[in-house]
């Protein structure tokens, strides 16, 4: 049977993931350049923001990643393929982990094992990936470390819940009938939270989990998540709520959508413990979603929440800076 496109692609991003955790650091520049085109556009999280270029990426993404995690390796929740506004697609969801042994992006090395929550959306042509969307989680990785912000967040910190039924790592052909139904959902859901026409129950499973970067945490119903993020979000955002989307679509059970950035709202009241700024907040975001039977019942959701935090006046990384100058000399 000749293999889709789709799946084509799954196995060229799964063969190059498998070849870095295969290999040494040294290998690494090799191996990242055979998989990208030489112009590629590479959009990330602050501080790295874009990149451009592959000899670029390797310079300022790759080489200091792997000094400071010499053993990394990667691990994904989600992994589908697909077509939009006809480009290929592949994304995923998981986690790099390894042993922090140098510091990172000003963060302090704690020389113990550090998961790395990821979302990573990548377009294709030819078998090179010639773009990509990709969000880290670093301020988990700071409060792994000890760093804690100022206030809690409003929902559980540190959960990292997998998918609910089978594996999200798509190996195979995926019925295109149950694709549609994916899609047709999430956009149900999407655009009919635009429009406020349908309540969420609508959408969603009573049990579901929202996974949600630090900052804000999980929540692992549908219950908790409009008592302790929805509203969170609706009173401390406002306006048309604008944004778009880079790519949007779905394989079997599963599909993710990003935006650069997704979603444009008025920080015009207290969000996060950060009181009303006035600015309009441009929010770099990925969602992957799990459906069940006839409703949602996953999201991983990925924000860049320290560009966010930068964009309402609040410097998450001189807040890090200060906790690491005033720690007592027995926790250095």
């Amino acid at each position: 049977m000749t293999k889709s496109q789709a799946q084509q692609n799954r196995e060229t991003i799964s063969a190059y993931w498998k070849a870095l955790n295969d290999s040494e650091p040294s290998q690494m520049p090799d191996i990242v350049k055979a998989h990208s085109h030489a112009d590629i556009a590479w959009h990330g999280p602050e501080p790295y923001n874009d990149i451009a270029g592959a000899d670029a990426l390797v310079d300022a993404f790759w080489r200091p990643l792997l000094r400071s995690f010499p053993d990394l390796q990667r691990r994904c929740d989600v992994l589908l393929a697909g077509r939009y506004r006809d480009r290929d697609w592949v994304s995923a969801s998981g986690y790099f982990s390894g042993s922090f042994a140098a510091d990172w992006n000003g963060i302090s090395a704690t020389g113990k094992e550090t998961q790395i929550r990821f979302g990573e959306i990548m377009q294709l042509e030819a078998g090179k990936i010639v773009k990509t969307y990709f969000l880290l989680d670093l301020l988990d990785v700071m409060q792994q470390g000890g760093f804690r912000m100022a206030w809690d967040a409003p929902a559980t910190e540190g959960l990292r819940p997998p998918v609910k039924c089978g594996s999200g790592i798509l190996e195979n052909p995926q019925d295109p009938a149950e694709t549609r139904r994916t899609l047709l959902l999430v956009e149900a859901m999407l655009f009919g939270l635009v429009r406020k026409d349908q309540p969420m129950s609508h959408y969603w499973h009573p049990e579901m989990t929202w996974n949600s970067p630090s900052g804000v945490g999980t929540a692992r119903s549908l219950a908790e998540f409009l008592d302790k993020i929805h509203t969170v979000f609706l009173h401390g955002l406002s306006g048309k709520w604008e944004g778009s989307h880079n790519a949007r679509y779905a394989e079997g059970r599963f599909a993710v959508s990003t935006g650069w950035p997704s979603l444009v709202a008025v920080h015009d009241g207290e969000f996060l413990n950060v009181p009303a700024s006035g600015n309009s907040l441009r929010w770099r975001i990925m969602d992957f979603w799990e459906r069940g039977a006839d409703l949602l019942t996953t999201n991983w959701v990925h924000i860049d929440m320290i560009d966010i935090f930068k964009q309402m006046g609040v410097d998450v990384f001189d807040m890090y800076r200060r906790y690491q100058r005033e720690k007592r000399p027995e926790e250095k």
